[in-house]
């Protein structure tokens, strides 16, 4: 994602400081790139989501039969199950049952499962975090690189 900044123009204010002018530029430089950033991961989530339900519709939309209830206790259980165990098995039953959730316009029930959740990453060693957080962010530098090819 390609921008040309243009340097400020210094102009004194009413005290003669440039300084302030210059901090004023400046916070609205790191205000718009706080914006794009939140941006470009709101857009990988989003292209996330999609890909999740594709993927699940594409495998038969396993979980229709169950009931709101029922969906909500299975995508909780998934949850844990997908925490204590971590393999791909459990990943895709835990997507299936979130795309499942959303393609009928609802959340998943995240309250349910927060001290779960919570646990797992205060167990995190910081060199764990990280790695996890470098993954994310090379995952959201590819789908923003993939974006500006296709608009050019």
């Amino acid at each position: 994602m390609g921008f040309f900044r243009a340097a400020p123009i210094a102009k004194h204010d009413d005290h003669g400081s440039v300084r302030n002018n210059l901090d004023k530029v400046s916070g609205m430089g790191d205000e718009q790139r706080e914006h794009r950033a939140k941006k470009n991961i709101y857009a990988f989530l989003q292209r996330s989501s999609i890909e999740q339900r594709r993927s699940y519709l594409a495998r038969g939309r396993r979980f229709v039969v169950l009931d709101v209830g029922q969906l909500s206790k299975s995508w909780i259980t998934a949850v844990k199950n997908w925490l204590a165990r971590k393999d791909r098995a459990s990943e895709i039953t835990m997507d299936d049952l979130t795309a499942e959730l959303r393609l009928r316009g609802l959340e998943p029930p995240y309250d349910a499962v927060k001290r779960e959740l919570a646990t797992r990453f205060a167990g995190m060693d910081g060199t764990t975090q990280r790695k996890a957080g470098r993954k994310f962010a090379r995952e959201i530098g590819m789908f923003i690189r993939e974006s500006d090819k296709s608009l050019h």
